[in-house]
């Protein structure tokens, strides 16, 4: 069972408007999509520009830098199958929004 760490409350959300957060020394990104809340490494791999600058359209993030495009419910590169950010697994407690403090390894491509 992996380690939560505290980082928000539900009620600092705002749709589309992610939350940046510093988990065991990674920057995280936050997005609420939908009333789901999931969270993604803050870093584009290509450029490594914040993907929490960059916008927001369904569950997919464009990097403001290089346009590339998330998936942050999966961290998947769009049209790069074989690329892929960290995610990280989030829960709720009451009104307290915790996150993984270790990468998920379900989605890890081979």
């Amino acid at each position: 069972m992996p380690q939560f760490v505290e980082v928000a409350r539900l009620d600092e959300f705002v749709a589309g408007a992610p939350i940046v957060v510093c988990v065991s020394d990674t920057s995280v990104a936050v997005f609420s999509i939908g009333g789901q809340l999931f969270a993604i490494e803050d870093a584009c791999v290509r450029c490594g520009a914040s993907l929490s600058s960059g916008s927001l359209h369904d569950h997919e993030v464009t990097c403001a830098r290089c346009e590339w495009q998330y998936d942050v419910t999966n961290g998947r590169v769009n049209g790069v199958p074989a690329l892929r950010i960290d995610t990280f697994s989030v829960r709720t407690t009451g009104a307290r929004v915790m996150v993984a403090a270790k990468a998920d390894d379900s989605g890890k491509l081979p």
